[in-house]
């Protein structure tokens, strides 16, 4: 018999450190009670693995004893989840296991079903789980890499209140278009894109600065000027 149990912790724990599972095993005939696995423990963020999953990962391995449990294939099991880059196995004398747990780091959302994470790789979207202020990235997937470098230059440039990257997709036709959070589009082009984002921080500085909560979009694709599309009066509704 198993019995599985979710501590209360409530305000203790950091959004951080969010999670802290106990499992409780009743002593089987087969096993000595010398030997019989009583508790396991496991420690993680648990944002976007969820409860149900690392459950599923690890009662197969639960029914062995302390001293025959297989504490490697235990870490193999849980480093087989997507979304988990650490696991930390141990046996917990007496009769306990204690597991740890490290998660991806998301660092975008990338369209409707995946996040792109630290690593580079896309994930798919764990189901719940809240996305935040992550920007939004897109275009082909075989891109990825090129479009995580240029949100990062970006990002580096674009630190301002309002003036964050909010949305950066990438097209073979159209070229790079960047939404700030302050809702200004940018069309950029396919080329010199933090040249054509500067120039248009220096006139949003100066000449633009009275006017900025009326723009709705800049054209930067001229070599020496901008085109700015004012807001209509249903945007500024």
């Amino acid at each position: 018999m198993l019995v599985i149990a979710l501590l209360a912790t409530g305000a203790v724990l950091s959004a951080a450190y969010s999670g802290l599972w106990l499992w409780r095993q009743v002593p089987v005939t087969e096993l000595s009670r010398v030997d019989a696995l009583q508790q396991v423990r496991v420690k993680g963020p648990f944002k976007a693995v969820s409860q149900r999953q690392v459950e599923e990962i690890l009662l197969p391995y639960l029914q062995r004893g302390f001293l025959t449990v297989d504490i490697a294939a235990m870490q193999e099991a849980l480093l087989g989840h997507p979304w988990i880059t650490e696991a930390d196995v141990r046996r917990r004398w007496p009769r306990g296991v204690e597991v740890a747990v490290k998660e991806a780091s998301p660092l975008a959302v990338w369209g409707k079903d995946k996040l792109l994470v630290a690593s580079g790789d896309l994930l798919p979207r764990p189901e719940g789980l809240e996305t935040g202020q992550l920007p939004e990235l897109a275009g082909d997937e075989e891109l990825v890499e090129r479009i995580l470098s240029q949100y990062q230059a970006l990002a580096g440039l674009l630190t301002t209140r309002d003036m964050e990257v909010k949305r950066l997709t990438f097209d073979d036709l159209a070229g790079w278009h960047l939404e700030l959070v302050s809702g200004v589009e940018l069309y950029l082009g396919h080329d010199e894109l933090l040249e054509r984002v500067n120039r248009f921080l220096t006139l949003s500085r100066g000449v633009l600065a009275p006017h900025l909560e009326k723009v709705a979009r800049v054209d930067t694709r001229y070599s020496n000027a901008l085109a700015v599309q004012w807001r209509t009066k249903q945007e500024m509704e």
